[in-house]
């Protein structure tokens, strides 16, 4: 019976051992659930639309010629000559009146030069030998002539007359975007986190940049595009406005010519005079139409390097808004980053 005992107590002992092992198994742990940072303002900030400003207008005077009404007068009065036998008076002060710039000799052996050759050839081609052509001009230049020859402006651009040559126009310099720099990533979890959202940010706003800098520059593209089409219908309008004119001209030199002949023996010595009126009155048209032709024709690029320079403006001016409006922005994700890195001690990393 005394050995009994001994082997009670070691079962029993065996038994806690076994019962201490078993609670002392090691168990899985459950994972940890991850920490998530929030920052407020980063997704806050937007980029305001900008629509395209439409370009400032250019505004265009067509060059215009007035006939003259003395020279009407004369023309009217060498009509009725023939009918009546008496010289109008309209007609005795236009004789009178070349009279004060050139001597009735003179205006003879001026008048004789012009043979029915030069004359032909001046009314086909608007060309007159160069020592006939100073004459002619010197006698339009006269001012007791002035009244007998047509009048004109020259075009205007944005109220500037317009008689020469035009250089390009280029635009302003755009206002760069000030680039921004990510702020540097550190080991901590948080300002990580700040500087991701931040980044995600920021690559938003650049989109939008991108996507509206695009749209003003291919609103520019359309409008150029739109301008240089233009130059040249406005040049070939010039050919059908002034070719009816140099008729009209040449119809009136061929009348007054023909009513002189006509009454040659009637007007005398104002005969010669007056011949070279209508003589100096065509070649002063055709050389005001071409001189005007020209400057319509300068014009058209005037206006057109007037248009581009407006179009021009008026994008960067949208371009320059759209880069201000994302620095603008881009700063405040910047001042957001600050913020939100100084407040990271508060959202749990201890840090």
């Amino acid at each position: 019976m005394k050995t009994a005992k001994p082997n009670i107590k070691l079962l029993f002992y065996g038994f806690c051992l076994a019962t201490v092992l078993y609670n002392c198994k090691t168990k899985d742990v459950d994972s940890l659930t991850p920490f998530t940072y929030t920052f407020k303002g980063f997704t806050d900030v937007k980029l305001p639309d900008v629509k395209p400003t439409a370009p400032a207008a250019v505004s265009v005077t067509a060059a215009s010629v007035t006939s003259s009404t003395a020279a009407a007068a004369v023309s009217a009065g060498l009509s009725s000559l023939s009918a009546t036998g008496v010289v109008p008076a309209a007609v005795q002060q236009a004789a009178s009146d070349v009279g004060k710039a050139i001597t009735p000799a003179a205006a003879s052996q001026l008048s004789a030069s012009f043979t029915p050759d030069v004359i032909k050839t001046m009314s086909t081609t608007g060309e007159i030998p160069a020592n006939l052509k100073s004459q002619l001009t010197a006698l339009s230049n006269n001012p007791a002539l002035k009244a007998y020859l047509p009048t004109f402006t020259l075009p205007t651009v944005n109220g500037k007359a317009v008689g020469g040559r035009v250089g390009a126009t280029s635009g302003s310099n755009i206002v760069a975007t000030v680039a921004t720099a990510n702020a540097a990533l550190d080991d901590d979890a948080c300002k990580a986190a700040a500087n991701a959202a931040y980044n995600t940010a920021l690559a938003g706003l650049q989109a939008t940049q991108a996507s509206q800098t695009a749209a003003i520059n291919a609103n520019f593209t359309q409008i150029q595009t739109g301008i240089s089409a233009e130059s040249a219908p406005c040049k070939a309008g010039l050919t059908a406005k002034y070719t009816p004119l140099r008729a009209v001209a040449q119809q009136a030199f061929d009348a007054g010519m023909a009513s002189l002949d006509a009454n040659k023996a009637i007007l005398g010595g104002a005969y010669d005079l007056l011949r070279l009126l209508y003589l100096a009155a065509l070649a002063d048209a055709n050389d005001v139409f071409t001189k005007l032709q020209a400057a319509e024709t300068t014009a058209c690029d005037a206006v057109g390097a007037a248009k581009l320079a407006n179009a021009q403006a008026a994008r960067d001016k949208d371009l320059n808004t759209i880069n201000s409006n994302f620095n603008a922005a881009a700063g405040s994700l910047k001042a957001t980053l600050t913020k939100a890195t100084a407040s990271c001690h508060n959202q749990g990393n201890g840090g």
